[in-house]
């Protein structure tokens, strides 16, 4: 088709900025195009002996004892040791009966709106074991101990679901504005288009299945419904430095962890 044509086909349309996902029948091969995403290894200096002695399932069956201690007793009828431990896990995000399938809700304190022009910074951490990880970097990258933290998160899924394949990381990196070329639309929209797009290609190129999104500050511009008709589950999780600071905030990402369905 004439380029002039086609451009005046998708301006009639509504259509700014159009990407396939897929190989369109009958295309002509496409240049590469590159918009700075870089993929690296953003996990090399991660001490490889202290993620390997992770162990998610230890860790959170230390804080049900924990807070069983803390916890006083009831009045009246003395209750069962096993009950406390029940009660405890309950209290955490663990339930005793048959788990239902992970639902992704809204985070609390999450804005609904995109915003009219939005500047951010994006992580995409694949896994390699059908897990992709997205946290927002505007202000800083991820420190150490939080890259430590999202790979003990990768470890304990691979360990708990008993993948053969042990996580390997590999970080992309979006940015929006992603160019400032006049003419092109860079509102709240586009940048939603824009980052949906990207997550959708990580996902279909890891052959991942699900994804954790930290924080909040992301959510208005990640359509879950989108996800959903993909086969991709989203998970929300508080930011790596808040779980730091309250290992508490663990408990219902590993719940909802624990609920998807992992195979490799």
């Amino acid at each position: 088709m004439n380029e002039a044509l086609r451009l005046d086909y998708l301006q009639a349309m509504g259509v700014d900025t159009y990407v396939p996902r897929f190989v369109l029948d009958g295309a002509a091969p496409s240049p590469v195009f590159e918009l700075d995403i870089a993929v690296e290894d953003e996990f090399a200096d991660v001490e490889t002996a202290e993620v390997a002695s992770f162990d998610a399932d230890t860790e959170y069956q230390q804080m049900a004892e924990a807070q069983e201690r803390n916890t006083p007793a009831p009045t009246g009828a003395p209750q069962r040791a096993g009950s406390r431990i029940a009660s405890a896990l309950q209290e955490l995000g663990f339930e005793r009966a048959a788990p239902a399938p992970a639902q992704a809700s809204s985070a609390p304190g999450a804005a609904t709106d995109v915003a009219v022009s939005p500047e951010f910074n994006v992580e995409l951490v694949a896994t390699g074991i059908g897990l992709l990880m997205i946290v927002e970097t505007t202000t800083a990258p991820p420190s150490p101990a939080e890259k430590r933290l999202m790979a003990n998160i990768a470890v304990a899924v691979s360990r708990h679901h008993k993948l053969a394949k042990a996580p390997e990381f590999a970080t992309s990196r979006f940015q929006w504005p992603a160019l400032k070329t006049p003419g092109l639309t860079m509102g709240g929209d586009a940048a939603k288009e824009a980052l949906q797009a990207n997550i959708m290609a990580q996902a279909e190129r890891q052959q991942a299945h699900c994804v954790i999104l930290f924080g909040s500050a992301l959510q208005p511009y990640i359509d879950v419904a989108t996800l959903q008709s993909a086969g991709i589950q989203l998970l929300y999780a508080a930011e790596p430095s808040a779980m730091l600071a309250d290992g508490s905030l663990k408990a219902p990402l590993w719940q909802n962890l624990r609920k998807v369905v992992f195979s490799l």
